[in-house]
């Protein structure tokens, strides 16, 4: 995978109309939703090269670009969306204990779970603290803020599913119960989104959703 094709997926979101606060969380502005198609000149052909655009197509929503992560997001690593990619190994390797992964993974339980409040202060550490490059955070706050009204949206469950298994710590005993009920409620909705794609759960044998308690 190439690290640009996702920076230039983050350039689409230039043409959505967003208002942004300091901290780099954005909404979509008033009366436009996922599906408003907005004017697009693309100039130096990206969205085609991409595919999210035909030849000749004039226009595009935040849908389409959705849809565009989701198509390349099954391959990809979390150091593809970082500022830093070599910060960001440095810290994984250092042992300063910062839980880096685990932070992309719990904001997107929370939104999996359409629980905003968590999900924007899990990302805004993702970018404070993860290094999430600024334009990646926009586009999951658009997203995020609109979370009541697409919280069951197929494409939007994909995308938090896909970005979930890509940061998935390999210890999740913190979403084990201590009294051995099961998984929590958050990481059984991840578990059952995970089943719906057709993706390998890394490695790992197949989950007997029949046997997973929540709390």
């Amino acid at each position: 995978m190439s690290f640009g094709i996702f920076k230039e997926i983050e350039r689409l979101v230039e043409y959505i109309p967003i208002e942004t606060d300091m901290d780099g969380i954005g909404k979509l502005s008033s009366d436009i939703d996922i599906d408003s198609p907005f004017y697009f000149e693309d100039l130096d052909r990206i969205a085609v090269r991409l595919g999210v655009l035909e030849i000749g197509k004039n226009t595009i929503s935040l849908r389409d670009i959705i849809r565009l992560l989701n198509k390349f997001l099954k391959d990809a690593r979390v150091e593809e969306f970082v500022e830093s990619p070599r910060k960001y190994k440095i810290l994984l390797t250092s042992g300063s204990g910062l839980p880096l992964k685990n932070l992309l993974f719990e904001f997107s339980l929370s939104a999996l779970a359409g629980d905003k409040l968590d999900a924007k202060i899990y990302l805004t550490h993702t970018y404070h603290i993860l290094g999430l490059r600024r334009s990646f955070v926009l586009l999951l706050s658009i997203i995020v803020n609109e979370i009541e009204n697409i919280k069951y949206d197929t494409d939007v469950r994909v995308l938090f599913t896909l970005l979930a298994l890509m940061s998935e710590p390999n210890n999740v005993d913190i979403h084990f119960s201590i009294d051995e009920d099961g998984f929590s409620k958050r990481y059984s909705e991840y578990l059952q989104e995970l089943q719906k794609l057709t993706l390998p759960t890394k490695g790992k044998d197949p989950i007997n959703l029949h046997s997973i308690k929540s709390y």
